[in-house]
């Protein structure tokens, strides 16, 4: 109860996460991934880019402006004075205007011919076709990165399982050791190999465990994973039973990217060109104004006076420094994305050659390594007989028992990685 209470107390509560299988915990990372959900943002942000491209193309500007002005002093004008009775040549000053202006005015303009509005409209569509294969990507690196952490922490699990029985064996190696020292038919220094090989091995199950350690850490920060929340991973999947040898399927993620990319850059060359060309708009203002000599705020008395414009507008920019270098810049960028296509056509090729490549040596690695254990561990057997019996020296028997030891960690290490490359296959497969 003080537990549940100090606990409930102490911050959120972090239910135990146990993966069986490799699946579970791909299907589990991507669901935690910061990186896979910040994908989804980017995309959700190139949709409503698109929006705005779409009305880029007419590209409305305007605005609607309301004004209430006190003319606190008049302005003063000359005018000839014999137009009011006066001496020829000499001018009389008369105060002219109107003291309160209440005015409301709007104007629009639209373009007509815009072909950089154009250009944009199909930047922004293929912006969203590229973050979308960008998402399947990062995606996919996920997935193999957390299988690889995954295989990485069964492997030393298998090793710490088989590292835990050496050391007992070990153990038992030194006991004979001692009896036969305590029999005097060895020297004190064969109690002390036999010893050092046992603390040896017990350091080597201790420095597993620390391993294990740092592959839960890195697969926490791999897959965004709170530090307080407890993963486990208790490998139910046969390490041995390899099946059938998988069939790999041609993955075009990297080419296809890769091509969005280069029609991206080619777009954005076109609509550099496109900025520097001419555009036609339409525009059009009304105003209506109220003039009233009282400060009355929008007399109802007093007349609006309306006036309005209409016109076509052709606009030609001047090429500047600074345009005709974005332009020669978009020029090469799109030319060197060219070349990457090219590039990548070559390595999807490859890709699956390397796929299979790495699933055959895996598979002959494993295959070879079972049977080199087998022999190495009679070897030790056979040894460990005749040692009894005083028949070979425990340096023989030692060097015998480690050989069996590595043999065991190469196969084990051997038979994860088989199961490594078909899930690699798998998820080449899957995501594309």
């Amino acid at each position: 109860m003080l537990i549940t209470i100090s606990s409930f107390l102490s911050g959120s509560i972090y239910p135990q996460k146990v993966f069986t299988s490799v699946d579970s915990l791909l299907n589990y990372a991507t669901s935690k991934s910061i990186s896979v959900q910040s994908g989804y943002i980017r995309l959700d942000q190139t949709k409503k880019a698109k929006l705005a491209a779409i009305l880029s193309i007419p590209d409305p500007t305007g605005n609607t402006s309301f004004s209430y002005t006190h003319n606190t002093k008049l302005p003063v004008n000359l005018f000839p004075a014999e137009t009011f009775g006066g001496q020829p040549g000499t001018y009389k000053e008369i105060q002219s205007g109107i003291p309160y202006v209440t005015n409301f005015s709007n104007n629009v303009d639209i373009k007509l011919f815009n072909l950089k509005g154009w250009e944009n409209l199909k930047l922004s569509k293929l912006n969203i076709e590229s973050n979308v294969s960008e998402n399947k990507i990062t995606l996919k690196t996920l997935l193999e990165d957390a299988a690889t952490t995954y295989y990485n922490i069964v492997s030393l699990q298998e090793q710490l399982a088989s590292t835990i029985q050496n050391v007992t064996a070990s153990d038992s190696l030194l006991g004979i050791t001692q009896n036969k020292y305590n029999a005097g038919l060895i020297k004190q220094q064969d109690v002390n190999d036999a010893n050092i090989n046992y603390l040896t091995t017990r350091e080597n199950k201790n420095q597993i465990e620390y391993l294990i350690k740092q592959q839960y850490l890195a697969l926490k920060t791999l897959c965004d994973i709170p530090e307080q929340e407890g993963i486990e991973i208790v490998n139910k999947s046969s390490l041995t039973a390899f099946g059938v040898k998988p069939a790999i399927e041609t993955n075009n993620l990297a080419l296809t990217s890769s091509l969005f990319k280069e029609k991206i850059a080619l777009s954005t060359w076109k609509q550099q060109k496109y900025s520097q060309y001419p555009t036609l708009s339409f525009f059009q203002s009304n105003t209506t104004q109220q003039n009233n000599t009282r400060s009355k705020f929008l007399d109802n008395s007093v007349k609006w006076i309306p006036s309005s414009y209409i016109g076509l507008k052709l606009s030609i920019p001047l090429p500047s420094s600074n345009t005709i270098s974005e332009v020669s810049k978009a020029k090469y960028d799109y030319l060197l994305a060219k070349k990457n296509t090219e590039q990548q056509n070559i390595q999807s090729v490859l890709a699956v050659k390397q796929l299979y490549t790495d699933y055959d040596k895996a598979l002959s690695q494993a295959a070879s390594n079972k049977e080199i254990f087998l022999l190495r561990k009679e070897n030790y057997e056979k040894y460990l007989d005749l040692y009894k019996e005083g028949l070979v020296s425990l340096e023989q028997t030692l060097d015998k028992f480690n050989e069996m030891v590595n043999s065991n960690y190469n196969l084990v290490s051997s038979q994860v990685a088989v199961q490594a490359a078909k899930t690699k296959i798998d998820i080449n497969n899957r995501i594309k």
